[in-house]
């Protein structure tokens, strides 16, 4: 088969998988090398400062020896294969850096052969590039399920993100969905990499210690394809940042790719859930928001009409309005329209005398809503006694 026609195919077969991030990456050039993670590209990633790089998105194959009912490249679906040498992924990656069509590399598989075969694959191509050819570009990797801990440790020599993909949210559907693969798999990679990741942070000081996946791991879940509900997913995925200690969990609605009578039919993929799940994720990373504040068991499903912030704060009109002249930084980022640089931007300006309406909307306040939610002179004192579904209205 041509190499164009491999990556065609492969290329193509790559594109359900979601966690594809180069966030925290900086790596450098060795001197007589070339490629460096952290120049900005145009792109589909974005690293830890909020700047595109792109990335060579690609399978090392789609074949597979598993058949799990939700995925493209299972075995029984009768669809195109191929497999790509491993010094073909490196020319690629080579000569797609020269022409700068990419930063660097994103490289998962289907499991040929058996789990250390595959992840075996996955190395050579890592340490090709890293020692061969003395690339300096991100590397993002598969930790395979079912590996080697020793090859999945040297994997992490060389690559600077690695992932380990739990799929679907809880155990029993996994078993049903996808028989070949359980819940101790998955956790067995991601607390090896863990378990790597701290020793080296704590000890960074020493010299010539090499980096191991200094841009940490991450991980994805399918959401739609099993009958979880959305405070089933942020309980695991709460759970996942606390002791995997993830930069970054992915969720990903289920396409309808197969037909499978153990999977739900669908008319499209919940797109608007999945994008309401990276904003409750969002408040659990950067806004102090716990999993039992944004769902609980009388409300376990996340609100398609409203965001997140502004479902909880409907939910509790006994924590408003806030006096954004004297309330704290946590209060505030409680406030529907008021993003951490807002917050920020309060806190510091409040300093210098009072907080207006007018100061509100140049520090990128989203006023439509905030004003619900503030004590303010300039808001006007029927918008502040409103009751919650009043206000739902007029949303």
């Amino acid at each position: 088969m041509e190499l164009l026609q491999k990556l065609e195919i492969l290329a193509g077969a790559a594109k359900y998988d979601v966690s594809c991030s180069s966030s925290g990456g900086s790596r450098t050039t060795q001197r007589g090398g070339f490629g460096n993670s952290c120049p900005a590209g145009v792109c589909h990633s974005f690293t830890e400062d909020g700047r595109c790089i792109s990335l060579l998105k690609i399978l090392l194959t789609n074949v597979c020896l598993y058949d799990c009912a939700y995925c493209a490249n299972r075995k029984s679906n009768d669809v195109p294969r191929a497999t790509f040498k491993v010094e073909e992924v490196v020319k690629l990656t080579i000569e797609f850096y020269k022409r700068n069509y990419i930063e660097g590399l994103f490289l998962s598989s289907g499991v040929i052969k058996n789990p250390d075969y595959t992840m075996e694959a996955l190395l050579r191509v890592a340490k090709s590039l890293r020692e061969e050819h003395k690339f300096g570009g991100y590397i993002h990797l598969k930790a395979i399920p079912g590996a080697s801990q020793d090859l999945i440790t040297l994997a992490g020599y060389y690559a600077d993100r690695m992932s380990v993909n739990i799929e679907i949210p809880s155990e029993p559907s996994l078993k049903m969905l996808a028989p070949d693969k359980n819940f101790e798999s998955v956790y067995s990679p991601m607390n090896r990499l863990r378990t790597k990741i701290l020793e080296h942070k704590g000890n960074l000081k020493k010299r010539g210690l090499k980096k191991f996946v200094p841009a940490g791991q991450s991980t994805q879940m399918i959401i739609g394809a099993s009958p979880e509900n959305d405070l089933n997913i942020i309980t695991l995925a709460a759970s996942l940042y606390k002791t995997q200690e993830l930069k970054r969990v992915y969720y990903s609605g289920y396409i309808p790719v197969n037909e499978d009578g153990r999977l739900p039919v669908i008319s499209a993929p919940p797109l608007k859930r999945e994008n309401r799940l990276y904003q409750a994720d969002w408040l659990m990373r950067f806004y102090g928001f716990s999993y039992d504040e944004i769902l609980d068991k009388n409300n376990p499903w996340l609100d398609l009409e409203f965001d997140p912030k502004m479902a909880w704060a409907l939910r509790h009109p006994e924590f408003f309005p806030i006096d954004l002249d004297c309330a704290s930084y946590e209060e505030i980022l409680r406030v529907p329209g008021v993003g951490v640089k807002s917050a920020k931007f309060i806190v510091h300006s409040r300093k210098f005398g009072k907080i207006r309406l007018e100061h509100l909307k140049k520090m990128g306040v989203a006023l439509k809503r905030a004003k619900f939610f503030i004590a303010n002179p300039d808001v006007p004192n029927e918008w502040r006694k409103l009751y919650p579904e009043q206000v739902r209205t007029l949303l």
